[in-house]
């Protein structure tokens, strides 16, 4: 009994000592899923964090600044009212007339740094310093969108509506832009290997006559080495680099070219050469044809100070002496003007009329001259005496003849009559064709008669206009851009017949640029942008409209150089991102880089995206 009792209180001790147990398993199991809940969600809240927040996404930000950089090319939309009042001039609002299938290119456009193109940055060529921020107007930069050091543009609030936040709070953005013409630069896959003196008429003259040997970027020989198309070191150079364009004739000859630098493909379309152990031989010798330089290895030299620099296409930046950092102010690979007033389905009518093409006979080629450019020039008899002399001093071959067309009879004066008088003219020019539109600067509106008798200082009787030893052009400039002297890139022409290659704005250059383009110019520009073609020969002819005071060589040389107009462009956007959650960082800043090329045409249509993307040639997001 007394045993029997003992074994119970046994058992009663064993009972309590597995209850404790199960008590204590349960307590730790509690205290593990209690542990490892916490943990999941503090894992979830860091997710939520890391996938949401907006600092941590690129997603939102990269929305903004591509819809900026649209803003930019092609308006805002008509709902986007604070964007509106903000950007009101656009650069393919700037380009184009007109909306949609009909908009074709302005012809009478001119850039140049102030109102009329509030989107074009200026700068001090001395300091470096922004003089006007791109839609800045008189404002005091802030930004520096490039990372240069040196602030360069404003704020623009209102762009882009306020959005909610995924903290919950309130997202507002602030945007600057910052926009650099690349059209006011010595282009080095068109300039240079002009062979003997640019400005005598029996060489050619063209975008490729240019020596920039004196500019800082290609000191000590290293223009001469673009032209040859070498490289710093030995003839292979150093690994993963390119050989540079053959500009010269000595290297054009040496690689299989034409001769010279206009046999070169610039267009987009153009096939790029095979090189040595890759994938073929091409050119003569052992040497691979010339392969020009593209705006990623532009984008280098352009944007030294970013992190990413070093990664980039190295053969443009390691060719050029840029120490100071002075080729991103002087240097470009892309400059293009546009050659005719040309939309996605413009009227072949509005084409620009093409001063060396080849009728059947001189009437037809008078006819359709005159046709061309009567609504700017009028409807008159001295039009028509000026379209038969511009006709006779084209092809001097024969004897003047009278020619019938837009209703008037009217017979050409010969070049010969300005022999004698120390006129432009000479015994060389006695072939068919010009060499650049500066020719008609120098081919009188009067007729045989009008002209012997100025020559020989006789007093002209009424009504007898005294100007007949004027071009028209000086009265009516616009007929400059009714018509057209042929790029020498005649390949790249016919491959992109609306563009033409290698033009410098002589609005936006470098002082030094201008001086090497119009070595023979006054120096400097006036203090008011050039609006035509003919404000630019004026200012360079010192104002004289007398033909036989015209400098012939220098019209020529401008006219197949100079432009003012840009349609290459540099962009660089930042956007400033302020969530107004309390446990937000902010503001926080993101940036892009874009090179846009608005001579490619396009269906424009003002706040619409259509097919604008096309003019984009380069874009990359720099978080």
């Amino acid at each position: 009994m007394t045993l029997h009792r003992r074994c119970q209180r046994g058992r009663r001790g064993m009972l309590l000592l597995l209850v404790l147990s199960m008590l204590t398993l349960f307590l730790l199991m509690g205290t593990a899923l209690l542990v490892l809940a916490t943990r999941a969600r503090t894992s979830a809240r860091a997710f939520m964090a890391v996938t949401s927040d907006f600092e941590a996404s690129p997603t939102l930000p990269r929305a903004v600044l591509d819809e900026a950089l649209l803003m930019l090319i092609r308006g805002p939309t008509a709902t986007d009212a604070g964007a509106n009042s903000l950007i009101q001039e656009s650069l393919l609002g700037d380009m184009y007339e007109g909306n949609g299938s009909r908009a074709v290119f302005k012809t009478e456009r001119f850039d140049a740094f102030g109102a009329s193109d509030p989107f074009l940055a200026e700068f001090d060529t001395e300091t470096g310093a922004v003089k006007r921020p791109s839609f800045g107007a008189e404002q005091q930069a802030t930004v520096d969108n490039d990372i240069d050091g040196q602030p360069d543009g404003v704020w623009l609030e209102g762009l882009f509506p306020e959005l909610t936040s995924p903290s919950g709070g309130r997202l507002s953005f602030r945007v600057s832009y910052l926009v650099r013409d690349l059209d006011g630069r010595i282009n080095v896959n068109t300039h240079g290997g002009g062979d003997g003196d640019p400005l005598e008429l029996a060489n050619p003259i063209g975008p490729a006559d240019i020596d920039a040997s004196s500019l800082p970027p290609f000191a000590d020989g290293r223009w001469r080495m673009f032209q040859q198309g070498g490289l710093p070191t030995a003839a292979d150079g150093p690994p993963g680099l390119r050989r540079a364009p053959a500009l010269g004739r000595e290297a054009a000859g040496r690689t299989g070219q034409t001769g010279n630098a206009y046999g070169l493909r610039l267009d987009r379309y153009a096939d790029r050469p095979a090189e040595p152990g890759r994938g073929g031989q091409a050119g003569g010798g052992n040497q691979p044809q010339p392969n020009p330089f593209t705006v990623g290895e532009l984008e280098r030299v352009l944007r030294p100070f970013d992190l990413d620099c070093f990664t980039l296409p190295p053969r443009l930046a390691s060719l050029l002496d840029d120490l100071d950092h002075s080729a991103r102010d002087l240097v470009t690979t892309d400059s293009w003007d546009v050659t005719a007033r040309l939309g996605a389905a413009a009227d072949e009518a509005q084409n620009r009329f093409d001063l060396n093409s080849l009728p059947e006979d001189k009437e037809r080629y008078a006819e359709a001259f005159y046709n061309a450019i009567q609504g700017v020039a009028g409807h008159n008899q001295t039009t028509a005496q000026w379209v038969a002399n511009v006709t006779q001093f084209r092809d001097p071959s024969d004897a003047p003849q009278p020619l019938t067309f837009g209703g008037f009879t009217v017979t050409g004066v010969d070049p010969s009559v300005l022999r004698g008088a120390a006129g432009p003219w000479g015994d060389e020019d006695d072939r068919i064709g010009f060499v650049a539109l500066g020719d008609l600067l120098a081919i009188p509106r009067g007729s045989r008669d009008d002209i012997e008798r100025l020559l020989n200082n006789d007093i002209p009787p009424p009504p007898e206009d005294p100007r007949a030893l004027h071009s028209l052009v000086a009265d009516k400039p616009d007929i400059l851009d009714a018509v057209m002297v042929p790029s020498r890139f005649s390949a790249t022409i016919t491959a992109d017949p609306s563009r033409e290659p290698g033009r410098v704005n002589m609005n936006t250059c470098d002082s030094r640029v201008w001086q090497i383009v119009a070595p023979d110019a006054p120096p400097g520009r006036p203090g008011a942008p050039y609006e035509s073609l003919f404000d630019l020969f004026e200012h360079c002819a010192n104002g004289n409209a007398d033909v036989t005071e015209v400098n012939r060589a220098l019209a020529n040389r401008l006219a197949a150089i100079a432009t003012i107009r840009s349609n290459v462009f540099a962009i660089w956007i930042t956007l400033e991102v302020t969530d107004s959650a309390l446990t937000a960082e902010s503001p926080t800043c993101y940036r892009m880089f874009a090179i846009v090329d608005r001579s490619i045409p396009v269906e424009y249509v003002e706040g619409e995206n259509r097919d604008v993307r096309q003019t984009i040639r380069l874009k990359r997001f720099l978080n």
